[in-house]
């Protein structure tokens, strides 16, 4: 039995890590699970219950042919072994940098475009749920909702553009880019 096995987290907000016999380092903790990293490639996701990781196993094999979405290695009853994904937290990123560029709309329209090129019924992200990797591409985390909540339009993502006081410059560049979206999203 892989150790990572022997890992129990409970629900909470973020959940509570309950026992780590192992020396696998704790790399984030949220609603639904917690992240441990395994090597220098791969983490894995304990959660508290069976139904999250069948639910964020499933959206990932269904993103496994988008380079939005980390490529998903296993899973199992409470757990799912997944790429690690090296990079900066879009909020943080923005937090930080306080300007909102043309690279990171584009990066971010890729991705709400590849949800739905999925037919994900969750058409949106948390600022917090997009990894800015090395490379400098976007990658989204975070499935366990991802094809059970419907969104009309990207609700939680324009709320956290909002918060740092992005979602203007934002909408300005979707309507350069893709004016429908623009329309669709102006008055949100």
């Amino acid at each position: 039995m892989s150790s990572y096995k022997l890992i129990v987290v409970k629900d909470g907000f973020p959940v509570e890590v309950v026992q780590n016999p192992t020396d696998y380092p704790l790399i984030g903790r949220g609603g639904n699970g917690a992240v441990f990293k395994l090597s220098d490639e791969h983490c894995v996701k304990i959660y508290p219950n069976k139904a999250f990781a069948r639910a964020e196993s499933a959206a990932l094999r269904v993103g496994q042919d988008s380079p939005a979405f980390p490529r998903l290695v296993k899973s199992g009853r409470k757990y799912v072994v997944m790429e690690l994904i090296n990079g900066t937290l879009l909020d943080e990123y923005l937090r930080d940098k306080g300007v909102l560029d043309e690279q990171i709309t584009e990066q971010i329209l890729f991705v709400l475009k590849e949800l739905k090129r999925l037919r994900f019924s969750r058409r949106d992200a948390r600022l917090r749920h997009l990894v800015l990797t090395e490379e400098g591409s976007l990658k989204v985390i975070d499935h366990v909702n991802s094809q059970t909540k419907h969104y009309k339009y990207p609700e939680k993502l324009l709320k956290g553009l909002d918060e740092l006081g992005m979602k203007p410059a934002f909408l300005k560049q979707v309507k350069q880019r893709d004016p429908e979206l623009y329309r669709k999203w102006k008055s949100k």
